[in-house]
């Protein structure tokens, strides 16, 4: 699969990615990862994982990957991990890889696949998802795409039912988050944190 690095792209096969997760006790995948400092931040705090954002934009990646790549004192975090893929294409050397897929603040196609409840989104983590995993997903409540009403967490949950739990999974919470429940990402901090925006959280486990 294709990776990102501080020096450009790469390739990592499915052997070298085996035994790069071996080293760690678990997985987070963030899809649609954008500037890469959530999957950045969890590693930082959580140097027993490894962290992989997933995104196509190549150029964010690369940002992405030169702060990932710091020493540690200069908040770099060598257990974070970017592939050059989109949601809809992704490498075949991330089946069953994940333990936790986190998507935050979706945007595109990704979150017009999260609010239809297309059954791509329950094959997507049939398709990364370990057993006894999780799914948590954060949208912007006040930005639906063209064609979709403003989502509310019923909306969501109502979306979502049929095809996490024909992935396995079982929803646990669906709910408004205040500002300060919202995820560590760039995002988070642009579009919600002391704008009053409304944030939906669902969480799912298999």
């Amino acid at each position: 699969m294709e990776i990102v690095t501080r020096g450009g792209p790469g390739q990592l096969e499915a052997a070298e990615f085996d035994q790069l997760r071996a080293r760690y006790s678990s997985t987070l995948i963030d899809l649609g990862t954008g500037d890469g400092a959530w999957p950045r931040r969890f590693a930082r705090d959580f140097d027993n994982c490894l962290a992989v954002g997933i995104d196509p934009d190549r150029s964010a990646l690369r940002e992405a990957a030169k702060m990932a790549e710091r020493k540690p004192a200069r908040g770099g975090a060598p257990n974070a991990l970017y592939v050059a893929a989109s949601a809809e294409s992704l490498p075949a050397e991330l089946r069953e890889s994940a333990d936790w897929v986190t998507i935050y603040f979706p945007w595109a196609a990704l979150l017009r696949m999260i609010l239809a409840g297309d059954d791509r989104l329950g094959e997507l983590l049939r398709f990364l998802c370990r057993p006894r995993s999780r799914f948590s997903v954060v949208l912007n409540a006040e930005a639906p795409p063209e064609g979709f009403e403003p989502p509310t967490p019923e909306s969501v949950r109502g979306s979502l039912e049929a095809p996490l739990n024909a992935a396995g999974f079982r929803i646990t919470q669906t709910d408004w988050l205040d500002p300060d429940r919202a995820p560590p990402t760039t995002w988070a901090g642009r579009l919600v944190k002391g704008s009053g925006r409304a944030m939906i959280g669902l969480d799912a486990t298999r």
